[in-house]
């Protein structure tokens, strides 16, 4: 379609009563575009279902559940559920995985509080102390970490002869133990934070007694069997996550499902008794939704058409079909249409494989391309649309690689086209197309602006450009005599076309006359892009060759050379024609009629879709 899906605006209007059956009518038509109601001094904001919080509730404790044991949501079909028996199921599930979970746990941190005994049992040993040695005392006190200085002992001398100090470089810095009399506590701190002393706390090892190697072996050994015990319980999560995933991704489904149908009021419109609401939807199921939501709601509810004003957001629905319906992940890429203008997809998806196909023009990379696309689009679904454009690339590669000759950078016959000889044809059909394309979209633009500000409007702005490239053109055939036509007729034509630019656009318009060729110039890229790639295969064909007559030890580089050359050029022939097309279209095309900026019609009850962007 060359224009989005026209649309229709309805009015709703019923008692609260009949709120749950008309919302669950509109969740099951998903055709409803609801425009949001702004509370006003009129009429309040409808309060979402009364049980909403209840099923909220229970849709974040299935999904915690689900993370817990590790289960992704996937696409998963309605099924007929109700409140009480998924609360009842999910508290059983809930009892079950906790009570594993809890287990899992407190054996990790078991787990590490026995690495974190270890680990000073290990420090202990360098000293040749253990754990009995720090003992609580009311006498001794004891100190044990790292320095950054050496301690001065004279200073400790100085305090007392009552001392005992350890010390070991471990790890670039120095391990020390210090045991003093509980009265000379404070200097002795005073003297090791002198040093830069760094406490290491040793109350999870106190309780402890024996020699730290021995210990650090029993408590290996006691971390091993807690490792057995998580590696099982995970295992128990594991065949739980088998056990209750079929339930639980419907539970998920129907949850979230109910927590959009119960906290849709939220947009709607309310009285005391009534409420009312307003949506979009495609003009050509106005009746047909008409009737299914009066029936829905054994005819006390009011459902009127309602004017759309101008200056209205309207949703924008592109509907396309066929190989055309791919290419709308370019236009959503960029922006959607407008309500008011029209679809570029079916456009691009004549001009992108054309131009794809015309830069990269070989047989074989047309093959390669499309069997890579179509293993892609099987691996990666949510790409599809991306990876179909592509394969419809492809096909247009391969085409123009018939009309060129080329296999793999060989020439089997003779084409239409020899690239490599007829490189100013290349380039006239590059030009021709620029031409062709950009005043397109500049006659779009008029037709756009001839519907919407008039005819001299539109003119002004569009044709006038269209008017400056014919009188150039006339002033060039006439001056070379190509045609028996006055010059002046020429120059005479472009005064007027440039006075009607600048009624149109003004004087920033006139200054911007050289870019209209800059544009069209651009479009050269097509044939550079397709020598760029057809000469890389030559002198890979070329070097692979010399390899080839080199001699049998050479035969295998130029099997790696040939594999290695042409899977480089494949890569550039990939990137480089689709960033090339795109931006030719993007910039060169799209400016001429497009604005873009269309809000997307997002129906209530509809999945929506997954798209690698």
């Amino acid at each position: 379609m060359i224009k989005p899906e026209r649309m229709s605006k309805l009015f709703l209007v019923g008692p609260k009563t009949k709120l749950n059956k008309v919302v669950a009518k509109l969740h099951d038509l998903k055709i409803a575009h609801i425009i949001e109601h702004k509370k006003d001094d009129k009429f309040d904001i409808c309060p979402p279902q009364d049980y909403f919080e209840k099923i909220s509730s229970l849709l974040v404790q299935t999904r915690s559940i689900m993370s817990h044991l590790n289960i992704q949501i996937t696409e998963t079909e309605k099924k007929e559920m109700s409140l009480s028996i998924v609360k009842k199921e999910l508290e059983v599930i809930k009892d079950e995985t906790t009570g594993i979970l809890d287990e899992i746990s407190s054996a990790s941190d078991a787990k590490s509080s026995i690495a974190e005994q270890k680990n000073i049992l290990a420090l202990l040993s360098l000293l040749n102390l253990s754990p009995q040695d720090f003992k609580q005392s009311k006498f001794i006190n004891s100190y044990f970490g790292y320095v950054a200085n050496p301690i001065n002992i004279e200073q400790l001398k100085n305090i007392t002869e009552n001392f005992e100090i350890l010390t070991k470089e471990h790890n670039k810095k120095i391990l020390v133990a210090v045991f003093v009399e509980s009265k000379f506590a404070a200097k002795i701190e005073e003297a090791l934070n002198a040093a830069s002393f760094s406490g290491i706390n040793v109350d999870s090892i106190k309780e402890l007694t024996g020699n730290p190697n021995n210990l650090i072996e029993e408590l290996s050994k006691k971390q091993e069997k807690l490792s057995i015990t998580i590696s099982n319980k995970k295992d128990t999560i594991k065949k739980l996550a088998g056990k209750h995933a079929p339930f639980l991704l419907s539970a998920e489904k129907y949850l979230a499902i109910e927590t959009e149908k119960a906290q849709i009021p939220l947009n709607f419109g309310s009285t005391k008794e009534t409420f009312f609401l307003k949506c979009f939807l495609p003009t050509k199921i106005v009746q047909n939704t008409k009737d299914e939501l009066i029936k829905a709601a054994g005819n006390k509810l009011h459902v009127t058409d309602e004017e759309i004003s101008e200056t209205e957001e309207i949703p924008i629905k592109i509907e396309n079909k066929g190989l055309v319906k791919p290419f709308e992940f370019f236009t959503n890429l960029y922006s959607l249409p407008k309500y008011d203008e029209f679809d570029p997809t079916i456009l691009m998806a004549f001009t992108f494989p054309l131009f794809f196909g015309f830069m990269l023009g070989d047989v074989g990379y047309g093959l390669i391309t499309f069997a890579l696309f179509y293993y892609l689009k099987k691996k990666f679904p949510n790409g599809k649309d991306f990876f179909n454009i592509l394969m419809i690339s492809s096909v247009g590669a391969m085409i123009f690689g018939f009309i060129y000759g080329e296999f793999f950078g060989f020439e089997p016959y003779h084409g239409l086209i020899v690239r490599t000889h007829d490189i100013n044809t290349l380039m006239i059909i590059s030009i021709i197309a620029g031409t062709v394309q950009v005043n397109f979209g500049l006659i779009l633009g008029f037709i756009l602006e001839f519907k919407h500000h008039g005819f001299l409007k539109a003119a002004y702005e569009k044709l006038s450009w269209i008017l400056i490239q014919i009188s150039a053109a006339l002033i060039y055939i006439s001056s070379v005599n190509i045609v028996n036509i006055p010059v002046y007729i020429g120059y005479i034509l472009l005064a007027f076309a440039i006075f009607m630019l600048y009624k149109g656009e003004g004087f920033m318009g006139v200054i911007e006359i050289p870019s209209i060729v800059s544009q069209i110039v651009s479009y050269a890229r097509l044939m550079a892009v397709g020598l760029a790639s057809v000469f890389i295969a030559i002198m890979v064909n070329d070097f692979t060759t010399f390899l080839f007559h080199k001699g049998i030890l050479f035969i295998p580089l130029a099997v790696i050379a040939l594999i290695v050359g042409h899977t480089f050029n494949i890569a550039l022939g990939i990137l480089s024609p689709s960033l090339h097309s795109i931006r030719l279209h993007y910039v060169e095309f799209f400016t001429k009629f497009y604005t873009g900026g269309g809000t997307e019609y997002a129906p209530f009850g509809a999945e929506k879709q997954k798209s690698i962007i």
